[in-house]
């Protein structure tokens, strides 16, 4: 079974989790970054399809559909409902398009139909879930039962204005839950393993201690 540091490492082995100093959108500046866009070797993509599928099994969802917001959720949701097979579930996917195509069968969805089915939203990372909130917007539009989001990592970023996580806000936002594979916690506790990364911990420690809340 893969826990969410055997996880932390497949993302760092991919490049997909980087150590620096990267520019947030919110301005901050942050020692890490994550992009599930680096993933981008077969192998590397069917690790992460297994990590969301034993998650999805963990959390006991039973989704008729995946949806994934165009870009990254595209390969996210394909690779999942594959490795969903090894745990008894034969699920549809779906994502939307960037742009609503005009001509062939148009609109702006993709893949399994979502009306009436229960579907779980599968993307990257959260951080002020604006693009989940999206999805889900999408789904329900579409005559859907969104159930829930899974993403691959949760930063456990402080909003500035209520004090709690960003998570915790989209959850209300939405009325669902958000779940993830891994957290910010995990991270840190790969690197504790690791006495190369000593450098790296203290920094993302600090940073943690700012602007996160590990509860």
């Amino acid at each position: 079974m893969l826990s969410a540091t055997a996880f932390v490492a497949d993302l760092i082995d991919a490049q997909a989790l980087q150590f620096g100093q990267f520019n947030l959108k919110s301005g901050i500046q942050s020692p890490y970054f994550m992009n599930l866009g680096r993933v981008a070797f077969g192998s590397g993509i069917d690790k992460v399809g297994y990590a969301f599928a034993r998650r999805i099994s963990e959390l006991n969802f039973d989704p008729d559909v995946l949806f994934g917001p165009a870009y990254k959720g595209i390969p996210l949701v394909t690779t999942t409902a594959t490795n969903l097979l090894n745990f008894g579930l034969d699920v549809g996917v779906a994502f939307n398009r960037k742009e609503i195509k005009q001509h062939g069968e148009g609109g702006s969805l993709v893949g399994a139909e979502l009306q009436s089915k229960r579907v779980l939203i599968i993307d990257d990372v959260i951080t002020d879930g604006a693009s989940k909130i999206e999805a889900a917007e999408l789904v329900r539009h579409a005559g859907g039962k969104p159930i829930g989001v899974l993403v691959a990592l949760d930063r456990k970023e402080r909003e500035p204005i209520s004090g709690r996580t960003y998570l915790e806000t989209v959850e209300e936002k939405m009325g669902l839950g958000v779940y993830s594979v891994a957290t910010i916690k995990d991270v840190l506790a790969y690197l504790e393993l690791h006495e190369h990364f000593t450098d790296t911990l203290e920094l993302l420690q600090d940073y943690v201690a700012k602007h996160c809340v590990l509860t």
